[in-house]
């Protein structure tokens, strides 16, 4: 009887420092990168092809103002804040509802150190420096 009670009595030790070590792996794993997040969140140039709009609110909750602040919505359905001031020749004249294609520099929202964007439902900023063409 004796003999049984140690043998039970490592097991059950046995078994409580597995579920520790595998719960610490499982913990480990799931926590990520900073170097990783840092580097899914660099700004990247792209060409984008979509429609000039008034960007969508984040919060639809509530009164919503009147303002209209412009941005991109592409063919995919993201939505991206507009900033022409990167472009060496004049902002193009566009007009609520009409398509366009330009080149630039996206921003993502994650990289931006003001919370003025995240009132929009937006993916982050796109900087045009290239040329614009209308559709």
């Amino acid at each position: 009887m004796n003999k049984l009670a140690i043998i039970l009595g490592a097991i059950l030790v046995l078994l409580i420092v597995s579920f520790f070590a595998l719960n610490s792996y499982i913990y480990d794993e799931k926590q990520a990168n900073p170097e990783e997040i840092a580097h899914d969140f660099e700004p990247y140039r792209a060409t984008l092809t979509g429609e000039y709009v008034c960007l969508p609110h984040a919060d639809t909750e509530g009164p919503q103002t009147m303002e209209c602040a412009l941005g991109i919505k592409t063919d995919s359905g993201e939505y991206y804040a507009l900033d022409f001031n990167l472009m060496s020749q004049t902002p193009p004249n566009l007009a609520t509802g009409d398509r366009f294609t330009a080149s630039g520099v996206i921003t993502p929202i994650e990289r931006l150190s003001t919370d003025h964007w995240r009132k929009y439902d937006v993916e982050g900023i796109f900087s045009v420096t290239d040329s614009v063409q209308k559709r």
